[in-house]
């Protein structure tokens, strides 16, 4: 057969005398046919599937059908939500459970996502798609979604569990020298890696073990050589420095001096240190300067008298007037001081500035107080007291009388009261400390604190803190359970005002009874108060005999008197438009009390009889 009857010679002779541009493009439009033609056939054999090779992770979705992907992503999810990350990180683990971030896995959404893949709006980039799946893995993340907020949180609680954040050097000045500590290194959880892989695991449907690694966290300011910082130290301390003010001028000595150093990080030079950090430091700062001013308030400060309120006739009136007065302007004075630290000279002289203090109530403002209306009362009675006791409860209800309560304040009697002794007006009177009943300044103001307990209860204000007596005091029942003690610095008897406005205390004695009085402003609240639940009551028993080389021999004297141990329990509730806002359970445990004698053991000579008479 020739070659001019070859059906393939003949094409080929044909093809070669096309001009190349025509050759070119018939060759591409042939190629684009190809494609197409494949697209179209691996279109309609993968129809109603998603593509091979399409993966979630290392989970194969090629091949499926809706529904089956539906079912597969309803295993694998359920699989996540039963399963917590674990996460190891400096030999300390802790679990991430997709619940506590409220973790949700969209399944329509990620199964549209699953079948994308090759199927998109331009069909050549579904070819492409198309043909480059069968040479990798196609990877697809499902849609989720989760509290970032809440899985951030989570994650750093548990880095301020365990790490070690850099410790920068530290120095002060003891007696003159430098006490210098040096910087420490630490390590911190990178948490937004931790996060990524979180979510990563989420992602791909592999809640495995996560391995995290500690970054090394460098300190801010390194301790450089200690010696250079002692004569830091030394030439600041020879600093001569004299503070003056109205009718008092102040040199400070050297260790007044010392207190106006402070140890600050500065620049280091090239080669000192990392290019990070700072070099410890000593010099005069602004801080430390405020700091001292401070401390000396006392000396320098006359701070504004508020004026003194009291109730007459239901309404609130001042008392006493208000006072202005004077304090140290610290940020100006501080400044001034620096000034002068830092351009020493002989005998230096800094005046010291000064600012009004103006008192906050004044008679313009007293109805903003919000003080128009009494919201509780209590009362007791102290009657058969003895005369000491009966001065220190006088004298306990005038310190506490027009106290006065800021919206939001912790009232705290302690605090109040002050100084309990024989400077502040005080006498000896029994006090119970120890299991024992033993004279001290002061006694008796338990029943100041036991009025006002009930005052603040009747208030339906929130008690803080309150502890009865260790055993039961005739003065304060009935009823038993009522009682609050007090002794400095504590047991103590503290509530919060969280009323809308100010509290202001009314106390007097009338008689043989204390009154307090709560004024404010009611804001709908209602108390309840249960009638105590008394249990485990036991009797005092037997009296307990002392021997004792201070009464004669044969004499015996009654110390202590006989009362029975008990418990009780009173419920405090208190609603407001019917709605329960506090509720306290106030338990007293009182213990057995017997009866404690003196039995003198005291030898006393006989006096001779007389001689009879000659």
């Amino acid at each position: 057969m020739s070659s001019t009857s070859n059906p393939l010679i003949k094409w080929r002779a044909s093809w070669l005398k096309l001009p190349r541009f025509r050759r070119g493009g018939l060759l591409a439009l042939l190629v684009s046919l190809g494609v197409i033609a494949l697209y179209l056939i691996y279109s309609l054999l993968y129809l109603g599937q998603i593509y091979p090779r399409v993966s979630i992770g290392d989970h194969s979705f090629g091949g499926l059908t809706a529904d089956q992907a539906k079912a597969k992503l309803g295993s694998l999810a359920a699989r996540i939500e039963t399963e917590p990350v674990r996460v190891v990180y400096r030999d300390q683990t802790i679990e991430f459970t997709p619940a506590e971030v409220e973790w949700r896995l969209d399944p329509l959404a990620s199964i549209d996502r699953l079948f994308s893949f090759g199927r998109r709006q331009q069909w050549w980039l579904s070819a492409i798609e198309q043909l480059s799946a069968p040479f990798y893995r196609p990877r697809i993340q499902p849609v989720f979604s989760f509290n970032e907020a809440s899985l951030a949180d989570a994650i750093s609680r548990f880095a301020q569990l365990h790490d070690q954040p850099a410790v920068s050097a530290t120095a002060k000045i003891v007696n003159g020298r430098v006490e210098a500590t040096p910087e420490a290194t630490g390590w911190r959880l990178n948490q937004v890696d931790l996060k990524t892989s979180i979510v990563n695991t989420w992602a791909t449907f592999s809640p495995t073990p996560l391995t995290v690694d500690a970054g090394t966290d460098d300190p801010l300011v390194i301790l450089g050589d200690p010696t250079i910082l002692q004569a830091q130290v030394d030439l600041l301390l020879n600093t001569e420095l004299t503070l003056a003010w109205p009718g008092r001028q102040k040199r400070l000595k050297s260790a007044e001096i010392s207190q106006l150093v402070g140890f600050v990080g500065e620049e280091s030079s090239p080669g000192n240190s990392p290019s990070a950090a700072k070099l410890l430091t000593a010099n005069f700062t602004i801080d430390s300067i405020k700091n001292y001013l401070q401390s000396i308030a006392t000396e320098t400060d006359r701070p504004a008298k508020e004026p003194k309120l009291v109730i007459r006739a239901g309404v609130l009136q001042i008392a006493a007037v208000a006072q202005t007065g004077s304090i140290v302007d610290r940020t100006a004075s501080a400044a001034a001081i620096l000034s002068s630290l830092t351009n020493p000279s002989s005998g230096q002289v800094v005046e010291l500035t000064f600012k009004l203090d103006e008192p906050i109530i004044k008679e313009g403002n007293l109805a903003a107080l919000g003080i128009s209306e009494l919201i509780g009362r209590g009362e007791t009675s102290f009657a058969g007291s003895p005369v000491n006791r009966r001065a220190n409860i006088n004298h306990g209800v005038s310190i506490l009388q027009s106290a006065l309560i800021k919206p939001n304040e912790e009232f705290s009697t302690v605090g109040a009261l002050g100084r309990v002794d024989g400077s502040t007006g005080f006498l000896p009177e029994l006090v119970i400390k120890e299991n024992r009943t033993t004279p001290e300044f002061g006694g008796g103001l338990c029943q100041v604190s036991t009025t006002l307990f009930r005052a603040i209860l009747n208030a339906g204000l929130k008690v803080t803190a309150r502890q009865n007596h260790s055993y039961r005091v005739s003065y304060y029942e009935p009823p038993i359970g009522l009682d609050a003690t007090i002794y400095l610095p504590r047991p103590d008897l503290k509530f919060l005002n969280d009323t809308p406005g100010h509290l202001l205390l009314q106390g007097r004695v009338e008689g043989s009874k204390v009154i307090f009085e709560l004024w404010g402003t009611k804001d709908g609240r209602e108390t309840f108060i249960s009638s105590p639940i008394v249990s485990n009551i036991k009797e005092p028993g037997e009296p307990i005999y002392a021997d004792t080389d201070t009464l004669p021999k044969g004499e015996i004297k009654q110390i202590e008197k006989p009362h029975a141990g008990a418990t009780a329990v009173v419920t405090y509730l208190v609603r407001r438009n019917g709605q329960e806002i506090n509720k306290q359970v106030f338990k007293s445990i009182y213990k057995v009390w017997p009866a404690r004698f003196l039995v003198g053991t005291k030898e006393v000579p006989v006096a001779p009889a007389p001689l009879p008479p000659v």
